[in-house]
């Protein structure tokens, strides 16, 4: 509590009545005029108890005192009875001080001075729960910052675990090769691949993503998908709904990529289903611009190799100046897993942290030689 007070004239009264035994007056502060108008200006959760006299003798830092009460919880006068100088400038004044909670007379009965301690007792003890409140917040997030430092320390060991138990995936389905690699990200959400299969078709899709939310909504949609004949059209359109769902809910909006793709092994036809990130290339036709709709004709024996956005991000990032083909073209005598691996070494080289940047997947198709395919 502070107290502008230059002649002692509410001090004296104050202790007087007995205010010591109370805690705010314990930790008053006394201020003459000059030392009053030096205060910054910030907000204080206090109150104010103001010698109406004490600012008339200072008319040059009337506007100065007045800003100054506004950083105020609030503000009480005291005047004497006969000073009708000072009761009228106050009663002016009200109409522009919206922080005057009170006016007081002295000397005032003894019932007064009760309403007064009381008034700044209520104060006080408001003051006292916010300062409560705000050290239980303050608590709060240190502990929350705790928890979610502890979570992200969690994931990222679990991801490191996936990339080590997970490092690739070899298969071959009707006369096509796919080798599958993955490599974690640092932040929420990343990458992950599936390949399905149905009785003439190969899908596969590669999902980004930066919400952990959002990746595991799409992972239960595609489960329940390959549960029930996987149908691209349906799955696009429910992931669709789920992202417009989950950005409802949030300020700032999920960003994510997918990549929804058909293969027909029987007519070697590539089919892209959604506009994505991700870049195609082709051993024998160099980067293929393919875009939602566009199907492309594969040969027997072409290599085509996918990167997932995140892949593309981390690689341009890490090799602004070469083209990802370039590397392809240099490197053309090594194996599909010496490739695969070469690319992912080239990705953390000089990396200081565990992880990249984003996740980032690729997948490498390969057209059997020998494959029963249409011509």
């Amino acid at each position: 509590m502070i107290i502008l007070d230059e002649r002692d004239f509410l001090e004296k009264e104050l202790r007087l009545k007995g205010f010591e035994i109370f805690d705010f007056y314990q930790e008053r502060r006394v201020l003459n005029m000059d030392s009053f108008v030096a205060l910054d200006l910030k907000r204080r959760n206090e109150i104010i108890l103001v010698d109406t006299e004490t600012v008339l003798s200072h008319p040059e830092s009337f506007e100065r005192f007045k800003t100054l009460l506004n950083t105020f919880l609030g503000v009480i006068f005291f005047h004497e009875h006969q000073n009708s100088r000072a009761q009228d400038w106050v009663k002016d004044e009200s109409s522009y001080l919206k922080k005057i909670i009170g006016e007081y007379c002295l000397p005032m009965p003894d019932l007064s001075w009760n309403i007064l301690s009381n008034q700044i007792q209520f104060f006080w003890n408001l003051v006292d729960e916010q300062k409560n409140l705000q050290k239980h917040l303050a608590q709060f997030s240190y502990e929350l910052e705790n928890v979610l430092q502890n979570a992200e320390e969690d994931m990222l060991k679990a991801k490191k675990i996936h990339e080590t138990l997970i490092p690739k995936r070899n298969e071959e389905i009707k006369g096509i090769g796919f080798t599958y690699k993955y490599s974690a990200g640092e932040g929420g959400g990343g990458e992950f691949y599936d390949l399905v299969q149905t009785s003439s078709k190969i899908f596969h899709i590669i999902f980004s993503g930066q919400s952990y939310l959002l990746s595991s909504a799409v992972m239960g949609l595609l489960s329940s998908q390959k549960e029930n004949n996987f149908k691209p059209d349906v799955f696009i359109q429910d992931v669709s709904k789920e992202a417009d769902t989950i950005n409802s809910s949030k300020k700032k909006k999920v960003d994510f990529d997918l990549l929804v793709t058909e293969i027909d092994p029987a007519a070697l036809t590539f089919k892209i289903h959604t506009q994505s990130n991700s870049e195609f290339y082709s051993y024998s036709k160099e980067q293929l611009r393919l875009n939602k709709g566009d199907t492309y004709q594969m040969s027997k024996g072409e290599k085509m190799i996918i990167f997932s956005s995140g892949f593309v991000f981390n690689w341009r990032e890490s090799h602004p100046k070469e083209n990802l083909y370039d590397f392809l073209k240099k490197e053309v005598h090594l194996s599909t897993g010496e490739l695969t691996s070469e690319l992912f070494f080239q990705l953390k080289e000089g990396k200081e942290g565990k992880f990249l940047k984003k996740d980032a997947t690729l997948l490498l198709m390969e057209v059997n030689r020998h494959g029963i395919h249409k011509v």
